[in-house]
């Protein structure tokens, strides 16, 4: 795959070498094990942590929606992607402020560093940003391919890798080339692929994902999607099928593996579960389940101390830190990092679209609104196994303002995804009794759950277009749609499943 790169400047090299991974995440502990610091991607903040007392030392104002973070070698700066004011954030983490803030590509989402560079993934258009943290120079825009999201930096920094949410791929680039030197699968079916973490000798990589198996013709609640971690061998860049961790058999049913940290020996991996909200302990030997821990709401990031004695987990939707102590496997403290500034409906609702709670959401913790609608968009694919035919799973952005939903046009109130909830995800509901027929009388006001779930859908938005700054084509677009006549069409009905 060829790729071309922006050269603004000579290309900084590093003091010293790199003497550690590094992994994106919404939640990292310095080198030094002095500080964790971990996103608050609602409250616009990161918050920084004493991991010896868990006494919060700051919550520092960042951009809009941060989703990732890492912390420098020299454990004294942190680097934030900030997903929706497109910047990233540089946090001094020895005066606990942000002192430069640098415009990046749309939908900024992982990011790691070096000391000297920046690498973000710019989601929207499929680019890897390398920023010059001294100056805040672009030094390079790598094309890579769709979606990219999740990051991990080599021992030495001279080699990045790259995931892509929606194909599982891993994107490999020579980060003193500035250029991609293959692209490994991890699976046809792999999808939600947003992070990815390297083993400490630097031989593997670990991949939490989901597969999706769309080919099914009868859809169940354990035949539809199914929770994985996927290793890679990064000599080869192949695929270690065989040491795949199938996680309803290695530990037990869990939703959205998120983010994975491994102990320093690399003998033990620690998984945070994003829709069923726990912790999943494997032994990488046997690949079996040592321990399955409950933390918060949420929980999108995980990390561990240099010393393997404790782990951290970031639960964005309660604002709150787990701290797991891993000789016992068991949550010794919960450190509040945030107050959450959403209304509580609103909050509750967002809570319920990414959870995976049984029974009333589904069975066994499998399935969350999320899987297929993460962060309210689509997951790509086309299921088959559908009632009404095959079906392209639909983008909700925008949700509220395009009813009826559905290819079909049967949902007519958002409320109507109870019916979602249990004819897909096989939840017994949230409305007492039988659902009524889509069409027919609403489900709005029956369930205080319910009708939280739809005031949070009702806020997802459409973000801006990435392609708003290339005037000269939105002027030429302008000229062919009015050359065409195509603004003589009249508007549509207020309702688009009118006649």
């Amino acid at each position: 795959m060829g790729t071309t790169s922006i050269e603004v400047e000579s290309v900084p090299t590093l003091n010293q070498p790199l003497d550690n991974l590094v992994s994106a995440s919404a939640v990292a502990v310095s080198l030094d094990g002095k500080l964790v610091a971990a996103v608050n991607p609602d409250s616009n903040s990161v918050t920084v942590v004493d991991t010896d007392t868990l006494e919060v030392l700051a919550e520092i104002p960042v951009g809009d929606d941060p989703r990732t973070l890492a912390i420098a070698p020299d454990s004294q700066r942190a680097v934030v992607a900030n997903n929706s004011s497109a910047t990233v954030s540089l946090v001094d983490l020895i005066h606990l402020a942000v002192v430069a803030e640098y415009l990046v590509g749309p939908m900024p989402y992982g990011i790691v560093t070096d000391s000297v560079r920046a690498f973000v993934t710019e989601f929207a258009l499929g680019n890897v940003s390398v920023i010059d943290l001294a100056t805040g120079k672009l030094l390079a825009r790598i094309p890579v391919n769709p979606f990219p999201s999740g990051l991990a930096l080599s021992g030495n920094g001279q080699s990045l890798y790259v995931t892509h949410l929606f194909t599982g791929q891993v994107t490999f680039i020579d980060t003193q080339t500035f250029t991609v030197k293959d692209i490994a699968s991890t699976g046809a079916n792999t999808n939600l692929s947003q992070f990815i973490a390297l083993a400490p000798d630097g031989g593997k990589a670990y991949l939490p994902q989901t597969r999706s198996n769309v080919t099914n013709t009868a859809l169940l609640f354990d035949t539809t999607v199914f929770p994985v971690v996927n290793v890679l061998d990064l000599e080869k860049l192949k695929l270690l099928v065989r040491e795949r961790i199938t996680l309803d058999t290695a530990d037990e049913p869990v939703n959205l593996p998120f983010s994975v940290a491994l102990s320093p020996d690399g003998s033990t991996l620690y998984l945070a579960n994003a829709g069923s909200d726990d912790v999943s302990v494997i032994d990488l030997a046997s690949n079996r389940g040592l321990a399955h821990i409950a933390v918060g709401a949420n929980p999108r990031g995980i990390a561990i101390t240099p010393d393997g004695a404790r782990v951290f987990v970031n639960n964005v939707l309660d604002g709150t830190l787990s701290v797991i102590d891993t000789a016992t496997h068991t949550v010794t403290d919960t450190v509040t990092l945030t107050e959450i500034p959403l209304a509580a409906p609103i909050l509750l609702g967002k809570q319920i679209f990414n959870s995976a709670k049984e029974p009333l959401l589904t069975t066994d913790n499998w399935i969350s609104c999320a899987t297929c609608h993460f962060d309210g968009t689509m997951d790509a694919r086309t299921w088959l196994g559908f009632p009404d035919g095959p079906r392209n799973t639909p983008s909700l952005l925008g949700v509220a303002q395009t009813l009826p939903i559905h290819w079909s046009g049967d949902f007519d109130e958002l409320q109507d995804v109870e019916i979602t909830i249990r004819e897909i995800q096989f939840g017994e509901g949230l409305i007492p009794g039988e659902p009524h027929d889509s069409l027919g009388p609403p489900h709005g006001g029956l369930s205080a759950e319910l009708d939280a779930l739809a005031a949070y859908m009702a806020t997802i938005q459409i973000p801006p277009s990435p392609y708003t700054s290339d005037q000269a084509a939105i002027g030429l677009g302008q000229a062919v749609f009015t050359a065409l006549g195509c603004d003589t069409c009249p508007p549509p009905p207020p309702n688009p499943g009118a006649p």
